[in-house]
């Protein structure tokens, strides 16, 4: 008998870099709800000249874990 994995949508939101941690790969993300979770830019993902403090970000979280995410885009 076959499991099938059920596959959950990723959680996706806008949130503001509030500190830099390792230039364009790593950063500290504050939502609107006052959660703060770290941020990685994937290796294909997008690139940014105003990756500072303060820029507004479009990540996804996976739903198994909200202490980390990644950049799904830059918005400011």
């Amino acid at each position: 008998m076959s499991q099938s994995k059920i596959q959950r949508p990723q959680i996706k939101g806008v949130g503001e870099v509030i500190e830099v941690l390792d230039s364009g790969r790593l950063y500290r993300v504050k939502m609107k709800n006052e959660h703060v979770a770290y941020a990685v830019v994937p290796k294909d993902g997008p690139v940014s000249d105003t990756d500072n403090p303060g820029a507004k970000v479009e990540v996804e979280f996976s739903p198994y874990d909200m202490s980390r995410c990644k950049i799904a885009g830059w918005l400011s």
